[in-house]
């Protein structure tokens, strides 16, 4: 499995090992706007999924099958102290999975324009199986306000996810709920919606909001589905007043 270590694995005083986790047909590289942002203190790991991006593979065949692979990743590489756990979209999904089986691993939780329960659209089901893309087909999902360059950095790893030629569900997710156990989570937790998502509705994020305990709702204007890629100071400026604090529960 590909990774980066960007600023090492760093450890002392008030550092924190943050795990950043893309979403479905991304990469590491989506994160990318967003790391000169970050405070010195959170330390970010960046991974591609199996069958995503420069990782070998081919996506795995369920969230938990994901969510246990990721508890071996932080083992081999000896993270031992509780981390920050970032997941974008189907990574949002993929994060609340690790944080259920894994509490001990997990310090915050942090899931940006995602939800309890995802459908993946058939048509990147379909490109995705037969490996053959047409990226104008997606280029709706931005708003018109998005640049090109910024569409292009997404979109450009869409053709390098690979799934298993026998998989008619990605992931599993048809049979994947977690609407009536995310408010087991008990880890402080900041929620990121943009209030322009044509993928996953802001209304998911507020439901989130609503059944986990000790969670914060950040609403970013103007923003998209990939709000880190396309505003990636706004979602930041939440995520270090986030790390600053023991808890809040209200952001403007």
């Amino acid at each position: 499995m590909y990774y980066e270590t960007p600023r090492g694995l760093l450890t002392g005083g008030e550092q924190v090992l943050t795990l950043l986790i893309h979403g479905a047909g991304g990469s590491s590289q989506h994160w990318q706007p967003l790391l000169p942002y970050l405070l010195d203190k959170l330390c970010p790991i960046l991974i591609d999924l199996p069958g995503h991006g420069l990782s070998g593979g081919t996506v795995p065949s369920s969230i938990d099958e994901a969510a246990i692979l990721l508890d071996h990743f932080l083992t081999q590489l000896d993270v031992e102290q509780p981390i920050y756990c970032v997941g974008h979209s189907l990574g949002g999904i993929i994060a609340q999975r690790f944080a259920m089986l894994f509490p001990e691993r997990v310090a915050k939780l942090v899931l940006i324009t995602t939800s309890a329960r995802i459908q993946i659209h058939v048509d990147f089901l379909e490109a995705a199986l037969a490996g053959k893309w047409d990226l104008e087909t997606f280029r709706p999902s931005f708003g018109p306000d998005v640049p090109k360059e910024i569409q292009d950095l997404v979109l450009n790893e869409y053709p390098k996810t690979r799934v298993a030629s026998d998989s008619s569900h990605f992931m599993s997710l048809d049979s994947l709920d977690l609407r009536r156990k995310v408010s087991t989570l008990t880890v402080p937790t900041l929620i990121i919606s943009g209030d322009d998502d044509a993928i996953i509705s802001p209304r998911h994020s507020r439901f989130l909001h609503k059944e986990i305990p000790y969670s914060t709702l950040v609403v970013v204007p103007h923003g998209g589905h990939y709000v880190h890629v396309e505003q990636p100071e706004q979602v930041a400026e939440a995520l270090n007043r986030f790390s600053s604090v023991a808890e809040f529960n209200t952001v403007p």
